[in-house]
């Protein structure tokens, strides 16, 4: 991929692309004010020693953004932040969260995860937050990732196994209480949409993080770890959301 073109126009023939572009349009009033919720109750304080190894200027791709969280997270750390979302509400709720909150300066483009428009080695980092769930090409946009991080670079994904309860018993068996502690703002927003495309996405199939795990390290990435951030199930045995860590 040597003689990549930053400029070039991706053709996709993903099924469900502009639905679930379409479904975060309307989500993205509601997820703005979970975010401020979230800051409000110091959140981003758990995340922070995630990046405290990420040198002062160091460009960071922030990847399916959503409403800025981590994009004004990594600002504050003196970072470089590409703000990346293929939702142009999401995308416009970012903006406005960094404009309110911080003097830094942040790159924002709409962009596919897993077609992103960006050369070989771009950044020095690339960080994901509640996105590779609804993705109809994990393991391309995994590849895409890795591709546009400089050698060296470190991949950090933060998501959950939120539709394995549609196909997996002890998920299903878990999943009332999984509501119970979330957080979600819909502000109306029938969720009915995403429920119907999730029957059709991978990795509703999935266990996860030994799949990120599996596909990080046939796609040559290196150090791979993971780690649960929330356990359900009897014994705690049913994984809900986790971390992934790697480097190029």
């Amino acid at each position: 991929m040597d003689d990549y073109d930053p400029g070039k126009t991706f053709v996709t023939h993903m099924r469900y692309l502009e639905k679930i572009k379409d479904y975060w349009d309307t989500r993205s009033e509601g997820y703005s004010l979970q975010i401020a919720k979230e800051m409000e109750e110091k959140k981003d304080d758990f995340y922070r020693p995630y990046f405290q190894d990420m040198q002062s200027g160091s460009s960071v791709l922030d990847v399916g953004c959503g409403p800025g969280f981590f994009s004004l997270l990594l600002t504050s750390l003196g970072l470089k932040v590409t703000a990346a979302d293929y939702s142009e509400g999401m995308l416009k709720k970012a903006k406005e969260l960094i404009c309110k909150n911080s003097s830094k300066e942040v790159e924002f483009i709409r962009a596919d995860a897993q077609n992103l428009p960006f050369a070989n080695e771009s950044f020095d980092a690339v960080v994901s937050r509640n996105l590779v769930w609804n993705l109809e090409e994990p393991e391309k946009a995994f590849s895409e990732w890795l591709r546009v991080l400089k050698p060296g670079g470190k991949l950090l994904i933060f998501d959950g196994n939120h539709y394995c309860y549609l196909f997996n018993k002890d998920y299903a068996a878990v999943q009332n209480d999984v509501e119970k502690v979330s957080n979600h703002i819909l502000l109306d927003v029938k969720t009915n949409v995403i429920d119907e495309i999730a029957k059709d996405l991978p990795l509703s199939k999935r266990i996860r993080p030994e799949w990120d795990e599996e596909v990080l390290k046939s796609l040559g990435a290196k150090n791979v770890e993971t780690g649960i951030l929330l356990w359900e199930g009897e014994k705690e045995s049913v994984p809900v959301r986790f971390v992934v860590k790697a480097e190029k």
